[in-house]
């Protein structure tokens, strides 16, 4: 164990940068394999790098900006659940858990031999999103007391994402128009979700009545002129949450401001980081064909590559206030998704891969997908409890979050974990 306690130790290091040095670090790393001149390897890690750390403000806006209005709804309505949604605060318990950081090591290296004999296409080099894997470690690792099991829930967990991606990748090329080569896995959180839509919407596109509605970003511009253009719906979905929530009218035309400025710039921030990655998927892709002599290899990137469809930003606009009501009112759910509900936009985002574009199936889709993340998170909060108190974190109550213990693949895998080892 002395060997793996050191790699485990290099590996808390790596990832204890912040994920933008981390993120920029290894596109550079991946630029020079792949022989990307230098100038185009550090202007694309840096406009990779430019365009998360965007996203992200935005994305930090908005959770800001939401939580007093959410807050005061459930004082208002008197709304009570048992679960405190903590969102990407669960990045602590990934990154601050041993359990999982040398299983992610093992699949990387399965992952090439996988690559190799043909099982999967995708090559998982988004390794700041293995994130997800090591939070599902941690909690087996907890409940089971078991180094190994936690080593082979990663394993088994990263091995259905990558092969989930593969199924999804060709839709996500198609809708967006983007060169072949790249993949989405990101911790089951993007690729998993579009496959779980592809059912419903195979069902939607059968049902009478329903299949014959088409709603896309240009419909929605010509039926309601201004008010379909993205930054005005933004404006007038934070207004209206704000006075609902009963914040008053300068705190709700302040939301508002804030939430029309957000959809206007996440689409450009997504339209740099797709720069700063397309030169590297073109480059892996002809040095992977000559080399291997095979054009099926796919790089995994980041979802937020894909957010900037038409359609995506509508589609987040009108899940919001649902996305909202569904937390608060759903039966067997235990957590109001406050700093969660940012995580909507990439599952809109998802949906719409599948449906190309509907936004009325988009909007179908995705409330069974919250319903559940709801029950999902709700499952997942003993399990999240007992992983942040077992690392000195006790919590007055059970906390969890839709993107992390909520997420589907995580739900099935620590289920099927603890039924076969009975813990």
């Amino acid at each position: 164990m002395t060997i793996i306690n050191s790699i485990i130790n290099g590996m808390v290091t790596f990832f204890g940068f912040d994920s933008s040095v981390t993120v920029m670090g290894i596109i550079l790393l991946i630029s020079i394999i792949v022989r990307v001149p230098v100038k185009k390897a550090i202007l694309g890690a840096l406009k990779v790098s430019i365009g998360l750390q965007g996203i992200m403000l935005i994305v930090g806006l908005i959770q800001t900006a939401m939580l007093s209005p959410i807050g005061n709804m459930v004082k208002v309505y008197g709304f009570k659940k048992s679960v405190v949604d903590i969102g990407w605060g669960s990045l602590t318990y990934a990154f601050g858990n041993t359990y999982g950081y040398f299983g992610v090591l093992l699949f990387l290296i399965l992952n090439v031999f996988l690559v190799y004999i043909r099982f999967t296409q995708t090559l998982y080099v988004d390794v700041f999103n293995t994130w997800r894997a090591m939070l599902l470690a941690g909690m087996v690792g907890v409940a089971s007391h078991s180094f190994w099991i936690a080593t082979l829930s990663v394993i088994i967990f990263l091995i259905i994402d990558v092969k989930v991606a593969d199924v999804i990748a060709p839709h996500i090329e198609k809708i967006n128009n983007f060169p072949p080569g790249g993949s989405w896995p990101h911790g089951s959180h993007f690729s998993f979700q579009a496959f779980i839509a592809m059912p419903f919407e195979w069902v939607l596109r059968r049902t009478p009545i329903i299949k014959d509605i088409n709603i896309n970003a240009e419909t929605v511009e010509e039926k309601f002129g201004i008010f379909g253009e993205t930054t005005v719906m933004g404006g007038l979905v934070g207004v209206i949450i704000g006075l609902v929530s009963q914040v008053g009218i300068m705190p709700s035309l302040v939301l508002g401001t804030k939430m029309a400025a957000a959809f206007l710039l996440l689409p450009k921030m997504a339209s740099i980081l797709v720069e700063g990655w397309f030169p590297i998927i073109k480059a892996s892709r002809k040095l992977l064909t000559s080399k291997l002599h095979r054009d099926d290899v796919r790089i995994a990137l980041d979802c937020s590559t894909v957010i900037g469809h038409p359609a995506v930003i509508p589609t987040t606009l009108i899940m919001y206030p649902i996305a909202l009501i569904i937390s608060l009112i759903l039966p067997g759910n235990h957590m109001i998704a406050s700093v969660s509900l940012i995580i909507v936009l990439w599952q809109s985002a998802a949906v719409n891969t599948i449906t190309e574009g509907n936004i009325f199936h988009n909007i179908i889709i995705e409330s069974i997908i919250i319903c559940l993340f709801c029950w999902g998170a709700s499952a997942m909060a003993g399990p999240m409890t007992a992983l942040a108190t077992s690392m000195g974190h006790p919590s007055s109550g059970l906390i969890s979050s839709w993107d992390a213990s909520g997420t589907p693949l995580v739900v099935i895998v620590y289920k099927l974990f603890s039924f076969i080892f009975r813990f």
